[in-house]
């Protein structure tokens, strides 16, 4: 039976359907659209290298989930690639901390390129050949991001902020890791998280709510039991450092700063997010005060954006720049912080970011993919498909505040990446 969730804000209509197999489907049709896409998604990541299966804990290589990703596009007979091509589909997949997604976008033959889609995730292939050849292209792919200034600035922040959370290791791993990787590793870990209960489907367009019904029934199968759990780690409330620093052929001075706050789950995530989002943009953002006199005297340029990085187990608002004086911005926050703290920002500056918010969210449900990601998103977090735009419409100054006094302003780190 499909069930009908309904946004009387926005008034859309996501429909959702259990498969016999355990595999959630969330779909919601877009009039006027001659595009789909659909999102095939397993709840698992890179930070799931220590789990218990049957009761016995399993610790697997960084990197795993990532070459498992990798192994999960061929098969005896011809690549996901070139099955895609045929159909004139367009595929991809990534690796994240806490899941890995498999993706295409049609304009046609959207059965067909689902019908591989939950074929070639479904239908795993691995041999000592197979697997051993991927070792150098993914050693390669490590290497190019080891190499990339943009993408080591960011993964030496989660390397500052946490300690024991496996989000501070790389996500592909390293060469040395993925040494120890073999056709069984894959296999168990294959088994383990792949279960058609622990993945899900999102698809948004022009599309069939029936007919994805249909196909998934025909190929996901019966139900499967699913004893996994990955393992909990006990963070500390503290920064693992306060600055890293690294030396890279850059021109100028990029950074990023976080302030490390305790994991949120559920609502409670999407309602952080929501609020630490606005609270940034009013206080940080390309309108601000602060981004103004900043830019003005030279020590911010363009290249300045405020965000909140959040997931399972992880959750900190974010800053990212260049800079000839990273420390200064840092420092400036901090002040701006425990100035508003004490002196609250005007209640009209926060209606106009929330509405701002409000609409961005909003502009999302016209575009195709940005919806798939949306239900995905919600999907991950465990929660409605439109919490965000229902958390976004009644958001209140005072509860603001109280997220604004409850950031601790010292407990971050600074990532710095030099110029050699």
């Amino acid at each position: 039976m499909i069930e009908k969730i309904y946004n009387d804000i926005i008034k859309e209509t996501c429909l959702k359907y259990v498969c016999e197999s355990g595999t959630e489907v969330y779909m919601l049709p877009m009039k006027g659209w001659s595009t789909a896409v659909a999102q095939f998604t397993a709840r698992f990541g890179s930070q799931d290298n220590a789990f218990f299966a049957d009761g016995r804990l399993i610790e697997i290589p960084d990197g795993t989930a990532h070459y498992l990703e990798h192994k999960l596009f061929e098969s005896e007979e011809k690549d996901a690639f070139s099955l895609f091509a045929q159909t004139g589909a367009s595929c991809n997949a990534g690796t994240s901390f806490d899941y890995t997604q498999y993706y295409f976008s049609c304009a046609d033959n959207f059965r067909k390129n689902l019908e591989i889609l939950l074929g070639f995730v479904s239908e795993p292939y691995f041999t000592e050949e197979n697997v051993e050849k991927e070792r150098g292209i993914i050693g390669q792919e490590i290497t190019m991001y080891r190499d990339n200034p943009s993408w080591r600035v960011f993964t030496n922040l989660l390397e500052g902020i946490y300690v024991k959370n496996p989000v501070r290791l790389d996500i592909a791993g390293t060469v040395e890791s993925i040494a120890k990787i073999t056709p069984q590793t894959l296999t168990d870990c294959y088994n383990a998280f792949y279960s058609p209960s622990n993945m899900f489907l999102c698809a948004a367009g022009n599309i069939d709510p029936e007919e994805i019904v249909d196909i998934c029934e025909k190929k996901l199968g019966a139900a499967k039991p699913f004893k996994v759990e990955t393992a909990e780690c006990d963070e500390p409330y503290e920064v693992n450092r306060k600055i890293t620093r690294l030396k890279m052929p850059v021109s100028k001075p990029i950074f990023e700063i976080g302030f490390k706050r305790p994991a949120v789950y559920k609502e409670q995530e999407i309602t952080d997010y929501i609020y630490y989002n606005i609270l940034l943009d009013m206080l940080f953002g390309s309108s601000s005060e602060f981004y103004e006199q900043m830019r003005g005297d030279g020590t911010l340029n363009d290249e300045w954006s405020v965000s909140v990085f959040n997931g399972r187990g992880y959750f900190f608002p974010a800053a990212r720049g260049e800079s000839e004086n990273p420390e200064l911005v840092l420092e400036k926050m901090r002040e701006l912080f425990v100035y508003y703290k004490k002196n609250p920002p005007a209640r009209e500056l926060f209606e106009r970011v929330k509405k701002a918010t409000y609409g961005s969210l909003v502009k999302d449900f016209t575009n195709v993919r940005s919806v798939c990601n949306t239900l995905s998103e919600a999907v991950l977090s465990e929660v409605s498909p439109f919490c965000a735009i229902q958390t976004t419409a009644s958001a209140d100054y005072e509860t603001l505040i109280e997220k604004l006094r409850d950031i601790d302003e010292e407990n971050a780190c600074i990532s710095i990446v030099e110029p050699i």
